[in-house]
């Protein structure tokens, strides 16, 4: 097998609100562009396209935001692959090579300056049953519904459940697609006075939370404000969940827990990550904060990393939400263009709203601050990584043993070395670290590794062989 070959001026990885604005900046700049994306169509978890025309989700605005997005970036000339799946990336002289599963095809795409708006992933903390068939991430749920293209896992009660905003939307969803959401489980109750202050220095904001609230209403499931999620119960699969509330000092107060009996699907969530894996696999510099996600890309205020030639924008620079991804998109476009000296647009009027849409997204992240222990404590064998087997016992003793960093604790027992390569147990293992008393700007992050997804082996070697041959050329 070998593999195809693209060149470019400017290669976006990522077509949601971020990559899209990043591509149609760089493409109205003169450049040429390829933008790629791992999904049948572009606009991201934000603006996902539903799969029937007739879906509830067609006429919303976050589906129209999307198809105009693409539509926009296409027409300013932008090359727009989809099921396009970077599985590894290199520096390469004049610029960057990547290796891309192309709908099962080898692509290897050159690129002089390369934008990385990978977006974001659920941040997955393990609890006692989470691995139970039934339980499921509230970002799934959502795609779910979404997308129309699969019922949620089990018939009987349905229960979202975690913590921020984000459980607004999914509860949305849940009224749209007219399924039944009987439970809302939401470990923070914050004041009203609190939420008020953050919308009378946001009032733009205010008609889409109320928006969200009353859909959620519309549901009709039972809210409890300030509970956590203490154990999914089952033999074969999700049969009950028991919640308990919270102490002042954050504990569950499991003399007051309770069990709702007779659930299907439990999805959580709390929070997300930005994906950084190609980031880190070029070496850029990349560091920790809570607010933002945890671990994430650095870069300029024009989306400039410490990499010569590579950008970052949205979610990779930190969770902010749709409108700071889409413009810190475009701002990171035009530079990467204008870095090959094309002449850029304008992006100042994009900076200045930049610095207020992210000023929002802080505000919410302090009201719904995201947790970094564990939410309660795990039985020894309760499964930490799914890919190895690896237990949080194993955890526990391999951090007993001396592993104070995840690269350690990763090389002492396996865990993230499977094919999700961390990015479903890396947040557990950073709580567990942390509640060993290792900060997570000590433990660090999985370190990236070829290749990044699972893939044919066959497509690996197909486009390092177009790599090495561009790293040798004279």
């Amino acid at each position: 097998m070998s593999a195809a070959r693209l060149s470019c001026d400017v290669a976006v990885v990522g077509a949601g609100p971020a990559g899209l604005a990043a591509a149609r900046a760089a493409a109205e700049a003169g450049a040429r562009v390829v933008c790629l994306d791992a999904f049948a169509t572009p606009g991201g978890q934000y603006a996902m396209q539903p799969s029937q025309a007739e879906s509830p989700f067609a006429a919303t605005a976050p589906v129209a935001l999307g198809r105009a997005a693409a539509r926009a970036a296409g027409e300013a000339g932008a090359q727009i692959l989809c099921g396009a799946e970077v599985f590894w990336g290199a520096c390469v002289p004049g610029g960057f090579c990547l290796s891309v599963n192309h709908e099962g095809r080898a692509l290897a795409v050159a690129a002089k300056a390369l934008v990385v708006a990978a977006g974001a992933m659920e941040r997955p903390l393990p609890f006692p049953g989470w691995t139970l068939p039934g339980v499921i991430g509230a970002g799934a749920a959502q795609r779910l519904l979404k997308t129309g293209t699969g019922a949620l896992p089990g018939p009987g009660k349905a229960v979202l459940a975690g913590s921020g905003p984000f459980l607004l939307a999914v509860g949305q969803c849940f009224a749209k697609a007219g399924q039944r959401l009987d439970h809302v489980v939401e470990m923070q109750r914050p004041s009203p006075a609190e939420i008020a202050r953050i919308f009378a220095r946001h009032p733009g904001k205010l008609a889409e939370a109320a928006r969200l609230g009353l859909d959620l209403r519309r549901s009709g499931a039972a809210r409890h404000m300030g509970h956590i999620v203490t154990r999914a119960l089952g033999t074969d699969r999700l049969e009950a969940v028991e919640i308990a509330p919270l102490s002042a000092t954050g504990q569950p107060e499991m003399g007051r827990a309770r069990v709702i009996e007779g659930v299907g699907t439990l999805a959580i969530g709390y929070g997300f990550q930005p994906v950084i894996d190609l980031t880190t696999a070029l070496g850029a510099a990349h560091d920790f904060d809570a607010a933002l996600g945890g671990w994430h890309c650095c870069a300029d205020a024009d989306g400039r990393t410490t990499v010569a030639g590579l950008w970052a924008a949205g979610e990779t620079l930190g969770i902010g939400g749709a409108v700071p991804a889409q413009l810190s998109g475009r701002i990171a476009g035009a530079g990467a263009a204008r870095a090959l000296g094309l002449s850029a647009p304008d992006v100042t009027g994009a900076t200045q709203a930049l610095r207020k849409a992210r000023a929002f997204a802080a505000a919410l992240a302090r009201l719904y601050p995201p947790p970094q222990d564990l939410p309660v404590a795990l039985p020894e064998d309760e499964l930490i990584c799914r890919c190895e087997d690896v237990t949080a016992g194993d955890i526990a003793n391999a951090i007993a043993e001396g592993a104070h960093e995840s690269f350690a604790v990763k090389t002492w027992t396996r865990a993230g070395m499977g094919p999700c390569q961390g990015r479903i147990c890396g947040a557990g293992i950073a709580a567990a670290l942390a509640q060993a008393g290792v900060p997570a700007d000590r433990a660090s992050h999985n370190r990236a590794h070829l290749p990044l997804r699972p893939v044919p082996l066959p497509l690996v070697r197909a486009t390092l062989q177009a790599q090495t041959e561009m790293e040798t050329r004279p």
